[in-house]
């Protein structure tokens, strides 16, 4: 571990839509909370991890000094100490005995003396410090194909024996172009080991644009971002810049929906049903969205896209060629940043912070109180290292 006292205030950065950092500029700003005082991220320790190749953050125990990592290309999963030395890499893809599939549904979880705990469509696994098998639980039923990503910004999060999940799927009776498909959507799966099942649970809510503006929307457009804040679930559903909060116990209900403060906020406006093709899935790469969010001591924590303003979405819905894509983008380059939006649990806004470029703008974890972040991909060279930072927000 290294110390990096260093406090980093407000940095710029270039963004493109590629959301990699194009420029290497920092400055030395602070933004002030509404009480007067200013808030900035700080480095404390660094953690580099040597690896050829690009690795997610799945998890981190700082009291034994354990940090879990995906390998996506590879389907390898990582797990180092706090040297960033290697102690084992686990590769049970496909279908023989004591793998867990060809995918992984989320974060994987380190557990007492090395175990990794894990979920895919197979159920429910656990392996040991050397990599074998330690048990498997098949879901008792057939479960549905959830889409996700095994990186911190898809956590999943354990309540009293229960893990909840981002949990979406793909079409299924209807589709975007239907009130029915909205009114069906579900955000978030939980998983019950003991029982072995899965049961989806949080629609959409009838206030949302989703629900109420008669617009076709892409699954991305919906996909949430949530945490867990003591017996209630946040959950932030895509593009929508409001939190809802949900009692964790069934049946979840709704207990507060609060609109966000983003600043220079653009949602995502969807497209006329008409002109939707119900075959296709694209991306609105205009549109704002939160990509994480943690809770933090006093503080929740969401990082957040703004989206194009008016001007520019408009020239994004005009681009018919890879030169004007290419030209649009260069033009863009560093106008739209990734910020970190500080809020309380309820959602009132305390304090918005740019990110310094060295930190990925989604993937951190909070880990017994501590925040851990990863390390943003070097655009300008290719490196064969990550980095895992230990960040502080203070004065």
């Amino acid at each position: 571990m290294k110390s990096l006292p260093i406090p980093l205030f407000l940095f710029s950065f270039s963004f493109s839509i590629s959301l990699l950092a194009l420029s290497c500029q920092e400055e030395n700003k602070q933004e002030k909370k509404k009480d007067g005082r200013s808030l900035s991220l700080v480095k404390t320790d660094s953690i580099r991890i040597d690896y050829p190749g690009l690795l997610d953050l799945m998890d981190v125990d700082p009291s034994r000094e354990r940090v879990l990592l995906y390998d996506r290309q590879r389907g390898i999963i990582l797990l180092t100490d706090f040297d960033g030395n290697h102690l084992l890499s686990l590769d049970k893809q496909g279908d023989d005995k004591g793998s867990y599939g060809r995918y992984l549904w989320s974060t994987a979880k380190i557990k007492e003396d090395d175990h990794i705990f894990l979920i895919s469509q197979k159920g429910f696994f656990e392996f040991d410090a050397q990599g074998e098998l330690a048990y498997h639980k098949p879901f008792q039923d057939e479960v549905p194909f959830f889409s996700g990503r095994a990186a911190a910004d898809a956590e999943l999060i354990e309540h009293e024996g229960i893990f909840f999940q981002k949990g979406l799927v793909a079409w299924g009776e209807y589709n975007k172009t239907e009130d029915e498909y909205y009114d069906q959507f579900k955000l978030l799966v939980k998983f019950d080991p003991e029982k072995r099942i899965a049961e989806r649970i949080i629609h959409l809510e009838t206030e949302s644009p989703f629900r109420n503006s008669g617009k076709a929307f892409e699954i991305l457009d919906m996909s949430p971002t949530f945490t867990i804040s003591d017996d209630k679930l946040l959950v932030i559903a895509g593009t929508d810049p409001h939190l809802n909060i949900y009692d964790i116990y069934p049946p979840h209900n709704l207990l507060e929906r609060k609109p966000l403060a983003y600043p220079n906020y653009n949602m995502g406006q969807g497209i006329e049903r008409a002109e939707a093709d119900p075959k296709s899935i694209t991306v609105d790469q205009s549109a704002g969205r939160t990509h994480t969010l943690k809770v933090f001591g006093d503080y929740l924590l969401a990082s957040v896209s703004p989206g194009y303003d008016m001007a520019d979405k408009e020239r994004y819905k005009a681009i018919s060629s890879p030169e004007e894509n290419s030209s649009f983008m260069e033009s863009i380059a560093g106008k739209y940043e990734p910020g970190l939006f500080l809020m309380d649990h309820h959602g009132g806004d305390i304090q918005q912070l740019s990110l310094p470029q060295s930190l990925d703008y989604v993937q951190f974890l909070v880990r017994e109180g501590e925040l851990w972040w990863l390390s943003r991909l070097n655009a300008e060279k290719e490196e064969d290292f990550i980095q895992i930072y230990k960040v502080e927000i203070s004065e």
